[in-house]
Parts: C-alpha cells; sequence; structure tokens
C-alpha cells in the first residue's frame, strides 16, 4: 500500500499518541501532576529471622537491599541507587510527597537462589513471573546476573520502574517502549564517577548490555523489525526480547541526546501517566514527527560504540529540493568531522544519476593523521569498506525497506529509488570523527 505524506503523518502522531497500544480509558479523577505518590506498600522485614534463611539486609537512604549474595559483591548497590535517584529528581522531577511525609525508599530483592526467598515468603505474587527483573509497587526482585555490571544496570532499570510508578501504580502507563526506554536509559551507566544515561565506548566495562550489538545485528536481517513503526506498533507487544529493549533505549536515547530534538522531546521527561504522555505527544509539531522516520534509520544505521552525540546525529531539518528542479547538476561538500550529511535532494520518481568527488581530508588517529581521497584508504576498514571512502544512502521518507550503505568513491552510478532522499559521509568510526578535517568536493549530475 502506498503511503502518502499526510497518510504517514497521520499514522506518526496516532502512534505517539498511543492509539498504537489498544484502548484504555483515564478515570476522570486523573490529572497532569499528582499531589501526592501512592502509599508504600512495602511489608515490614524480620532482618535476625532473615538470617536463618541465609539472607542479609544492607541500606541506604533510597533503597533496602535483601541478597544472599556475598556482601563484598553487593554492597556499593544502595549507595549506587542513591546517586541515581538524585539524577532523576535533576532531570526528571522529584516525585510527589507521601502523605506522611516519609522519604522516597525502596526494597529490592536480589536472588541467587530463589528458593531462599520463597522460603522467607518474599516472592511476589505468582502471576508476577520474574525473567530477569520484576517490580510492583515500592518492591523489585531481579535474579542475580553473570557480570558485575549487568547486576548493576538490572539493579537500577527496576529502580527506574519503581520511581517512575510510584503516583500511578500500574493503572496509567504510558507505552512499553517509553516506560522501558526511560528504564534502559537511566540504567545505562558508568560507575566512576557516576554517571547515567551514557553511551557506552566499548563492550569493556559494560559486560551483558548488549544493545547496540542487537541493533545492529537486526539490521542484518532481511524483513528486521526495525523500522519506527516496528518500535511504536510492534507485532507483539510483550517485551520477550532483548531487541525490544534495545529498541526501547535507542528511541529515548535518540529523543533526549539528539541536539535538535531535545526541546521538542523535553515535556515527556516529566511524563509519569498515559495522560501525560498524550499530552506531550499532542504538544509535538507535525514537521518533527515526518522527520522522526529518515532520522531513525540513518542514527541505526551508524550507532557504535562510542557514537559522538556532537558529530554524528543527522540534520533535523535540512534544506530539501526535488531533483527535478535542480537537474542537471548540484554540487554538494561533505566533511570529514561529521556523520551523515543532508544532500539537500529528494528524489520522486526512481533516477539514476552520477556521483563524482575529489578533495582530499584528514583522518585524526591516536598514532598520527592520515590522508585520503574519496576511493579511501586500505589501511583500515569500516563496516567493510575503506577508511575515508565516499558513501551515499537513499533514505525512504516513507514506510518502507531499510536502507543500506552505497559505495561511491571517486565516481559511482545510482539508481536511486523514487521518495528517497540522498544522504552522503565519509567512511570512519563514529567515535573517531571529532579531529578530522576538510572533505571532498561532490557533483552529482543526470546520468
Amino acid at each position: 500500500m502506498r503511503y502518502t505524506t499526510e497518510r504517514l503523518l497521520r499514522w506518526l502522531l496516532c502512534s505517539c499518541l498511543c492509539v498504537l497500544a489498544g484502548p484504555f480509558t483515564v478515570s476522570a479523577g486523573a490529572q497532569d501532576s499528582f499531589l501526592q505518590r501512592l502509599p508504600d506498600d512495602r511489608p515490614s522485614l524480620d532482618i535476625n529471622g532473615l538470617r536463618g534463611f541465609g539472607l542479609q539486609v544492607m541500606s541506604s537512604r533510597h533503597l533496602v537491599l535483601v541478597t544472599d549474595l556475598p556482601e563484598d559483591q553487593v554492597q556499593e548497590l544502595p549507595a549506587l541507587a542513591d546517586q541515581l535517584y538524585e539524577q532523576l529528581c535533576r532531570e526528571l522531577g522529584p516525585p510527589a510527597p507521601a502523605a506522611d511525609g516519609s522519604e522516597f525508599q525502596l526494597t529490592g530483592f536480589l536472588m541467587a537462589a530463589e528458593e531462599r526467598f520463597a522460603a522467607a515468603g518474599l516472592l511476589p505474587p505468582e502471576k508476577y513471573v520474574i525473567r530477569h527483573g520484576r517490580h510492583l509497587g515500592y518492591r523489585f526482585w531481579m535474579r542475580d546476573q553473570t557480570s558485575d555490571y549487568y547486576r548493576r544496570h538490572l539493579l537500577l532499570h527496576e529502580f527506574v520502574h519503581c520511581f517512575m510508578m510510584c503516583e500511578t501504580g500500574m493503572s496509567d502507563i504510558p507505552p512499553l517502549w517509553f516506560t522501558e526506554g526511560v528504564a534502559e536509559f537511566y540504567a545505562t551507566h558508568r560507575q566512576e564517577p557516576f554517571r547515567a544515561g551514557v553511551v557506552p565506548d566499548s563492550e569493556a566495562g559494560f559486560e551483558g548490555w548488549g544493545r547496540i550489538r542487537e541493533l545492529r545485528e537486526q539490521l542484518r536481517v532481511a524483513d528486521a523489525d526495525v523500522l519506527l513503526r516496528d518500535v511504536l506498533q510492534p507485532a507483539d507487544s510483550r517485551f520477550v526480547s532483548e531487541l525490544k529493549y534495545a529498541q526501547g533505549w535507542a528511541l529515548f536515547w535518540m529523543m533526549q541526546r539528539h541536539p535538535e530534538l531535545q526541546q521538542s522531546f523535553r515535556p515527556f521527561l516529566k511524563v509519569r501517566s498515559r495522560r501525560q504522555f498524550e499530552r506531550a505527544a499532542a504538544g509535538l509539531a507535525a514537521d518533527t514527527i515526518a522527520r522522526l522516520h529518515p532520522t531513525w534509520l540513518l542514527v541505526l544505521d551508524s550507532l557504535t560504540d562510542g557514537f559522538d552525540e556532537m558529530r554524528s546525529f543527522p540534520q533535523l531539518h535540512p534544506e530539501w529540493e526535488d531533483w527535478s528542479a535542480v537537474a542537471p547538476a548540484q554540487d554538494v561538500f561533505v566533511r570529514a568531522d561529521q556523520n551523515w550529511q543532508a544532500s539537500g535532494l529528494t528524489f520522486e520518481r526512481p533516477t539514476r544519476i552520477r556521483i563524482t568527488a575529489q578533495g582530499r581530508c584528514i583522518l585524526s588517529r591516536a598514532g598520527g593523521d592520515w590522508e585520503s581521497e574519496p576511493q579511501g584508504i586500505t589501511i583500515d576498514f569500516i563496516a567493510g569498506q575503506p577508511l575515508g571512502q565516499l558513501m551515499a544512502m537513499a533514505v525512504p521518507t516513507q514506510p518502507g525497506g531499510v536502507p543500506e550503505r552505497i559505495s561511491v568513491g571517486p565516481a559511482a552510478t545510482l539508481l536511486i529509488p523514487g521518495g528517497c532522499e540522498l544522504w552522503l559521509r565519509i567512511n570512519d568510526l563514529e567515535s573517531s570523527r571529532a579531529d578530522n578535517a576538510d572533505g571532498y568536493q561532490v557533483r552529482i549530475s543526470a546520468e
């Protein structure tokens, strides 16, 4: 079915307004802000009695942790939760006060041997199946993980869920991609000094996370569910695959870190309920919604460890002209210190074009600067192509297939599908562009 621009806008807007999530109701008393958070539902703990089950309890201002793991593996976790709480309050706003004036605090159960917690009567109701972690009110449960990083990550993930839902509970939550995306975003952290909401610069130190790898592997799968509509309107609304968590993380991260999206999506930082999500989505400009689809595809294509948030996000609102208005030729300068750059050209119909390039750029490396021409230099390869080679990508403006990088070099003839924008870049790692210089002069002409 062919999508018109008008239909695309309507579809994306409806997705953002949660129509995709199915029908729901909001009680007449629902408000856009909350005067009080829900009552603390945690039963009291018999700390001395728990020792008989092989459990120990350690506490901080905002977390009581019950665990059967050795103390040296977990003693840092309560203080880490306190640090996360302070960042959440700064960036998302503090939770509503309690009716009794008590401070916000959670109880977490970190389990190596679940049977110990069962014997102590500390597991959630049977309907709350624990896959990796599960939250309920002011409590959460999590299984122990195989790496220190991911143990911390999962604890912070569940802490965020409880923080976000302490005012509404489970009765009025935003779409799952959003709630899981927020939790994944703030759980992704560096420890010293502590900072949540980071992009890993390598897999070392983030063992067990793997969200970027999951997204990149899915891009190579035919008919992969990586389009924006697959994230907003998944075929299976349950979060049962690691890919869904990766997509939720990536979309929330893009919304909050893309320099041209930050202002538009700032209202989402205050979202706690479905009603608040609706209101935030209703405030999005139509042209911003329209640009989410191609921007998402461009970001996924170049998302790697060490992604440079200052240089690697594509421009959201470049100036476009249809090829029919500028043919037979258009000149574009492509910089080495930026990721995908708009050619300024769109193609309504399938069109065969010729791209030629000349010039030199400097590609900076720790061992010294390298000079490259449009064919690239085979001393190194990025995504299977020579470092410094001129690349192109035809990006559909409407829901459709996943675009692929096209090797251009000094000259190439390309068939651009209809309904696409042409984007160009110089091949390099996204973590290595900061000190690059110069670029290529590119001519796009009729074939």
